[in-house]
């Protein structure tokens, strides 16, 4: 019988994994992390353990002649409950990601995480309706001629980009978001011009859109004042989805999405491009470049 029973260490397993979560429990609350990260972070940073990171072979050789040393991935997560609002609540739930993702790479001893990624999964299922975890993901760099920080830069661009905007006498600082989530009731007029048969636009529709992309760009630019900088935009995503009436609404209704992202910057306007600027033609083949099946995850 006990052949075909738990293994034997289950419970010690069980026991450590239960360890581990109280630790990262009681490390949130005081806005750090566990000590077992802490060393982890530590050996990577020396050389006892593999690092890992988002270049290709080829960025690596290019980072080492920039002078960029990659440290190791650096990650932050939040699981998040909206509340009263869903526009604060995804800006909430982002900025608390890039904290901790700022967090580990600090103590890698990192100026700057460059290639810097962001996810959002929502769970489906009632009991988890109104929650999103929220999840960022980076290569820790050192750069020569940049002292370690304690709040290192975070840049969505390429480490290689990263050594050209320094050349450029452009120095990336953060990110900057700027989401915004509103509703939209279609009246009896409205919802006759969407079941139209002509090709015609539903200028109440474009209108509300438009309201809602305007008004997540301009918190995209207080972030970015927040941030003392200008803002390069980098990623941006829409969505829009039609709930069908009920007994408490007679008409659709539409709940519009709009999230913009980038890598905030500051710029010495009195300093000169080191570089020129000259034509180039790519010789890709385009069929190739088709025939690939990567998708780039957004948002």
């Amino acid at each position: 019988m006990a052949r075909f029973g738990p293994p034997a260490d289950r419970a010690h397993d069980d026991a450590g994994s239960l360890a581990r979560q109280t630790a990262w429990n009681e490390a949130l609350t005081r806005g750090t992390v566990p000590a077992f990260v802490k060393e982890r972070l530590a050996e990577t940073m020396t050389g006892k353990r593999p690092w890992v990171t988002t270049a290709s072979p080829a960025g690596l050789l290019t980072q080492r002649s920039h002078g960029i040393r990659p440290l190791g991935l650096v990650s932050g997560n939040c699981w998040f409950q909206f509340g009263y609002s869903w526009t604060r609540g995804h800006y909430e739930g982002w900025h608390t990601a890039l904290d901790r993702l700022r967090l580990e790479a600090g103590l890698m001893g990192a100026n700057a995480v460059v290639d810097v990624t962001l996810r959002v999964r929502r769970m489906p299922g009632t009991e988890n309706e109104g929650h999103m975890d929220y999840g960022a993901m980076g290569t820790a760099v050192r750069v020569d001629g940049l002292r370690e920080s304690a709040n290192p830069a975070l840049a969505t661009v390429s480490a290689l980009e990263f050594a050209r905007l320094l050349e450029s006498g452009i120095v990336p600082v953060g990110l900057a978001i700027g989401a915004h989530y509103d509703w939209f009731v279609a009246t009896g007029y409205q919802t006759a011009n969407t079941a139209s048969f002509w090709n015609q636009e539903i200028a109440p529709l474009s209108s509300f859109l438009t309201r809602v992309r305007r008004q997540a760009l301009q918190e995209l630019r207080d972030d970015g004042v927040r941030l003392g900088s200008g803002v390069l935009a980098h990623t941006q995503h829409t969505e829009l989805y039609r709930v069908e009436p009920d007994e408490n609404n007679p008409y659709p209704r539409f709940l519009a999405r709009y999230i913009a992202l980038g890598t905030a910057i500051l710029h010495d306007s009195r300093s000169q491009r080191p570089f020129g600027v000259r034509p180039v033609m790519s010789v890709r083949n385009p069929r190739l470049l088709a025939a690939t099946d990567t998708v780039r995850e957004v948002l």
